[in-house]
């Protein structure tokens, strides 16, 4: 990877507050709930000061940290896991790589990041959420969950095919702009 490269990727993710160093005893409590074996290759995509790394069990582990000249994007072997607190402002582009490459991963992510098209698009991908924690760091923005994706297996949440409009039949401005949520405003003579 060019020095320019990583030069204008280290500036992008400092400017979008994307490092945000995860607590030892978060990563200790991720890394119990992927129940990791020797026999695993395990990638932290995004080392950083080596929380995850340094942890891990034994097993077959890698890295990635765009400071050291290591690209996740970049990164094309399979694996058996990944394990990480991802940068938030990159969420769709890591989440299609990382279902690239692998057929089990544990993310942390904002309870905002976890939204309705993603896990529609993770199901699409053939991955199912098996299991989700709560938490909150005291220093983080917002609270946050824990996420187990895994290829081919039953998730444990669904979303709703379809968005639920206005008993209209269609977005009439019910709730928005200032408009009562309890009336309809097609129907409203407004």
């Amino acid at each position: 990877m060019s020095s320019q490269k990583v030069t204008k990727s280290i500036q992008m993710r400092k400017k979008s507050n994307d490092v945000f160093y995860t607590p030892k005893s978060l990563v200790l409590e991720m890394i119990e709930m992927c129940n990791i074996t020797p026999d695993m290759k395990v990638l932290d995509p995004c080392k950083g000061g080596g929380i995850f790394y340094d942890n891990l069990p034994e097993c077959k582990k890698d890295w990635c940290e765009i400071t050291e000249g290591k690209d996740f994007f970049e990164y094309k072997d399979k694996v058996d896991l990944i394990i990480s607190n991802p940068p938030f402002s990159l969420w769709d582009k890591w989440l299609e790589h990382t279902c690239e490459i692998t057929d089990k991963f544990c993310y942390i992510m904002g309870v905002l990041n976890l939204t309705d098209p993603r896990i529609r698009d993770l199901h699409i991908k053939g991955f199912g959420i098996t299991s989700m924690r709560w938490c909150s760091v005291d220093w983080w923005f917002s609270r946050s969950i824990i996420v187990i994706a895994e290829r081919n297996k039953q998730s444990i949440i669904s979303v709703s095919p379809k968005v639920h409009y206005c008993e209209c039949g269609r977005r009439c401005g019910r709730g928005l702009k200032g408009n009562n949520p309890n009336i309809c405003f097609s129907k409203s003579g407004i």
